[in-house]
Order: C-alpha cells, then structure tokens, then sequence
C-alpha cells in the first residue's frame, strides 16, 4: 500500500508517518525542504526517538519524498496511483497544498481510479473541512467530481515532538503518547479502517473540546499563572508539586464538564489529565513560558479554551473557581514580543480592566462570573 504524505515535519515525520509505517504503508513525503528530502531519497528511512523509554531509537523504512515546487507532475502522479493521502502542514498552510491535492485528485477522476480517503491531520477544528474549501477554491476540480474521488475527514490530532540531530541525520523525538481521532462517517468505507493506531469516532466534537478545553486549556492556565508568579521556564514551574497539583485542579474542573458534556468517564478523564501533564513532566524537555502563553487575545476567546470551559461550567452549576484564576492571570501576561500581549495590556491601561474583560471574553459586567473574574484578577495582581 502507498500513502501520499503532505509535511515532512516534526508532526508529519513523528507522528503520522509513524502511524502510516506500523499500517503497512510505504510513504511518499511531499514537502519543500530540500535538506530533509534529500536525506529522505538518499537513504529511504529515518529515527523516532520515544522519550519516555531513554530514547529508544525506532527506525521508519521505506519512504521516500518528492518537492511539490519542482516534481508537481510527479505528486500528481503518485496522487492518482494513491490508497491514502495525509497531510500534517499546519492548516494556515493549506494554500498552499491545494493546488498539489486538486491537480492528483482531478487526474485521479479522470482515470477513473476509485475513492480515497484525503485524511488532514492538523491542530485545527474542522481542518477537514477547511481543506476542501480550499482544494474547491483552485478551480482545478468541481465539487461533484471532489465528492466522488475523495473522502476528507475532520480530525483531532495531539502527540509531542520535536527536532533532534544524531549521527548527522535529522530525527524525530517524539512522546510514546498521542491522539489521533478521525470521523469515521467521513471515511469513504467506515468498515475499512485506514490507519492502525487511530481512534475513528462519529462524534469527533467530544474529542475536539477534550483537547481543546483539557490539554490546550490546562497548559495555556498554566503559562498564564507561571509568568504572574514569576517563572520564565514552564519546567521550572512544574518541578514544584504544589503547582503541578494547581494545574491539575484546574484541569479537574474542566474535565468534569467535558465528561458531562460527552459522556467520558472519570477513568477516561483521569487518564486524559495525566496523558496531558505529562507533557510538562517530561525530563529533559525546556519550554518557555512565553512560547506556551503567546497569543492571549486569541486564547481570550468565548468559545476558546479557557473562556469556554469558564461559561459553561457557570451555566452547568460545576466549580470554576480555578478557571477563573487562569482567565484573570490572562490579563497580568506581559511579554513585550507578543503583540497581543501589548495590545491587551494597552487597553487595559487605557480603559480599564473591566472594560477589557467584556470586551476580550463577552463576559458581561455585573454578572457573577464577571465578579468571579474581577477578584480573581485583583488577588493576582498584589
């Protein structure tokens, strides 16, 4: 079996690669960086190094890559001769792939070769669906014709990874953990799994929030109470068991509304928690806290991962008294890199911060999830 594989990354390289290889699959990278696809054709495999088990050297075999830039014909080609195609680029990227993905999936109508599962595996919410827009918006291919030719999925993707140079060749370091959930009533046959490893699933929103609100949500809490007590490592913070047990309460909090929510039990919540700090327990892993709280604005969302959690445990009659802590720190986030730090700390100098609280969550003043917010940002800032 051949998969086509869009991203040559940490993500695509030590995760989904590594699902497709212990598939059966024989994998064909489509990336731009010369450097890494030259290793690639020059010796057909690479190393995972599983960091949990002392780094535990696993070898991925044949693969082989091709530039999207300078062999798209020949991704046109492998596209149509394909039993799956996976991408891992980053969704913001899916532009430019588009073009690439319409041109083999036209070809592969045109030859009418049979359906193929297109699956994207990206840390987007409904990345499934943001990939055909764009692969409709080349014009290269109708939408009938797309309906027909390819089955695309939404996911929900998670494993840690990172880069690692050894013995001169570029690897993969990568958690012994992960998630990868797929909509099985997307598949082109839902009796024919196509990835070993993978969760499929016909509520893939459970596990979209679960991630969203319990792993995304526990660490963004965490930068934001690590940078008002003064930390710069988020490591540093967690090497306390006092505050590992603060993320974890918060983490609590949350995963009771998720398993309200969807139906996980406290066993599956549990498991999920510790699946998500170990993350930050790993030894060996650094990461600053300005790295892992960037970007507040965003996070300061209604439906994003701490206002969202926040609400809907007021609206449910759950503890929240913690996430409130964690939406308070949010406004006390002063990095002068991060360009949405700056913008929120200016208003809140200029307009006060119960002005900005409204204006940057929708929670309204004078309710008492509002005044849960403002004490918890008034004990924070002495």
């Amino acid at each position: 079996m051949k998969a086509v594989h869009f991203g040559a990354g940490k993500i695509g390289r030590g995760f989904i690669a590594d699902l497709l290889h212990n598939s059966g699959y024989e994998i064909i990278f489509v990336d731009v960086n010369e450097k890494v696809n030259k290793e690639l054709n020059q010796y057909h495999n690479y190393y995972l190094y599983i960091i949990e088990e002392d780094y535990k050297k696993i070898e991925i075999n044949n693969v082989s890559a091709l530039s999207p830039i300078t062999q798209g014909d020949d991704v046109t080609k492998v596209i149509v001769d394909a039993d799956l195609v996976t991408t891992a680029v980053l969704a913001d990227n899916f532009p430019k792939i588009a073009g690439n993905l319409a041109a083999g999936l036209k070809a592969r109508f045109d030859a009418g070769k049979e359906k193929i599962n297109v699956i994207p595996c990206e840390n987007a919410l409904f990345c499934g669906d943001m990939l055909k827009k764009e692969i409709l918006g080349t014009g290269t291919i109708t939408e009938e014709e797309l309906d027909q030719v390819a089955a695309i999925p939404n996911t929900a993707v998670d494993r840690m990874v990172f880069g690692t140079d050894r013995d001169g060749r570029d690897g993969i370091e990568a958690g012994k953990d992960y998630e990868l959930a797929v909509e099985i009533d997307k598949l082109v046959d839902s009796s024919k799994l196509p990835i070993e490893g993978a969760e499929y699933t016909d509520d893939l929103q459970r596990f979209l929030e679960r991630k969203l609100y319990v792993i995304n949500g526990g660490h963004a809490w965490s930068g934001y109470m690590a940078h008002v007590m003064g930390y710069e490592i988020i490591q540093d913070y967690f090497a306390d068991s006092a505050n590992v047990e603060m993320s974890k309460d918060v983490m609590t909090q949350i995963g009771a509304l998720v398993a309200k929510k969807h139906g996980f039990t406290a066993e599956e919540m549990k498991e999920y928690i510790d699946f998500a700090l170990n993350r930050f327990l790993t030894p060996g892993i650094t990461d600053t806290v300005a790295r892992i709280s960037r970007s507040p604005i965003r996070k300061l969302g209604a439906a994003d991962r701490l206002v969202g959690p926040l609400t809907q445990c007021e609206e449910a009659g759950l503890p929240n008294d913690m996430i409130a802590k964690g939406v308070a720190a949010t406004f006390l986030f002063d990095v002068k890199e991060d360009e949405q730090s700056v913008e929120l700390l200016q208003y809140v100098a200029e307009n006060g911060v119960e002005k900005a609280i409204t204006k940057y969550t929708g929670i309204q003043e004078g309710t008492a999830l509002f005044d849960k917010v403002i004490k918890a940002y008034k004990q924070l800032k002495k």
